[in-house]
């Protein structure tokens, strides 16, 4: 597996994809994170199959 770091674009298109509204700016302000986090999960993905780890969406809440 190659060291993939991801762009800025890569990072807002993640925050898209799980329908998170995050400005160019705070996406730029906190790349380094984003992006370090991301190439994390990158790792932890199973090789050989070109996925990465499976995400579930949830609403935490006190209803």
């Amino acid at each position: 597996m190659t060291d993939h770091v991801p762009t800025k674009d890569d990072v807002a298109a993640v925050f898209a994809f799980a329908g998170l509204t995050v400005t160019p700016e705070r996406v730029a302000e906190h790349y380094e994170t984003y992006a370090t986090t991301l190439a994390l999960i990158r790792q932890a993905s199973p090789t050989g199959l070109g996925e990465t780890v499976p995400a579930v969406a949830f609403s935490a809440n006190w209803d």
